[in-house]
């Protein structure tokens, strides 16, 4: 296979210190009476496939305000199937509709086809790293540039499962992608701090850290952090969004924009909602992060 990354149009233009936060129906009402105090919003992609409805009104009032953010949790990049050209001409339409500043979806499998008829998994599924699926997923990728004409993200995800075989780390295998196809990433941080959690690494942060290192950071075109219900240690710490960001969060975030420089970035919140107004104050605490690491940079303070 060719490196196809000189036919993906130009990346998106996104401020680096911009922040964003997840719109989801229960919000709908305080967007549309009282303007956000985010740079973006973010949606799922599939919630708006329709071609008429309240949904859709509401995303195209927003939208005429506020820059949209389109993320997929359904296109299944990882997965061996290609993803299905009714799936791609709907999205295609979204994008033509909103003109969002950035596509994204996930490293992930979800189609597969039993007997013969195509299924769809219903989840995030991690992937092997192998070159197999290295070859399936810049296919998925690939396809899905040319369909939208535009460049998209790829968000790593939580794995609650071990393979036992991989060619790759998974920092290798994204920046192998992002080689291939000339996509860019989304670095979800939360996600590697749960997997790393649950595999009993040891000190999460010096993984986030070490993960962090071995990404190319020039494609880092977005960042994600979420919270996730507290388990007890024996337990199984699942990515459910439905918690603010911990302080370990926190600091791990600041200690990637130490390393990286600021990103676009997005709080993830989708269960046990909080009021608009709490969700916004999540906002600010990433904007104050950001300040804190460029004034840092500005007077040569040790960090």
């Amino acid at each position: 296979m060719g490196n196809r990354q000189d036919n993906v149009p130009a990346k998106p233009q996104l401020a680096s210190s911009t922040v964003g936060v997840g719109l989801r129906p229960d919000h709908y009402q305080d967007v549309l009476e009282h303007t956000p105090s985010v740079d973006f919003l973010e949606v799922h992609s599939e919630n708006f496939f329709a071609e008429a409805g309240i949904a859709v009104d509401v995303l195209r009032e927003v939208s005429a305000s506020t820059p949209i953010s389109l993320h997929g949790t359904s296109a299944g990049l990882g997965s061996v199937e290609a993803i299905p050209d009714d799936y791609l001409k709907r999205l295609k339409r979204l994008v033509d509709r909103v003109d969002p500043i950035l596509v994204s979806d996930h490293l992930c499998f979800t189609w597969a086809r039993i007997g013969g008829r195509l299924f769809h998994g219903g989840d995030l599924l991690p992937i092997p790293y192998t070159e197999d699926s290295l070859r399936h997923a810049a296919n998925n990728i690939d396809r899905m540039q040319q369909a939208l004409g535009r460049q998209i993200a790829v968000e790593n995800v939580c794995a609650y499962i071990e393979f036992d075989h991989n060619d790759f780390d998974e920092a290798a295998f994204l920046n192998e992608i992002v080689a291939r196809t000339g996509c860019g990433l989304i670095l979800d941080i939360n996600n590697v701090m749960v997997n790393a959690r649950n595999a009993r690494v040891g000190d999460p942060a010096d993984f986030v850290d070490d993960y962090v290192a071995s990404l190319d950071h020039s494609a880092i075109a977005e960042i994600h952090l979420a919270g996730s219900t507290p388990v007890d240690r024996q337990e199984l710490l699942i990515d459910d969004h439905a918690c603010p960001v911990p302080e370990a969060g926190w600091h791990a975030y600041g200690r990637v924009l130490r390393k990286i420089g600021p990103r676009p970035t997005l709080i993830e919140w989708d269960n046990n909602l909080p009021s608009w107004r709490e969700l916004q104050g999540e906002a600010i605490k990433a904007r104050k992060a950001q300040s804190r690491v460029l004034n840092r940079e500005r007077s040569h303070e040790p960090v």
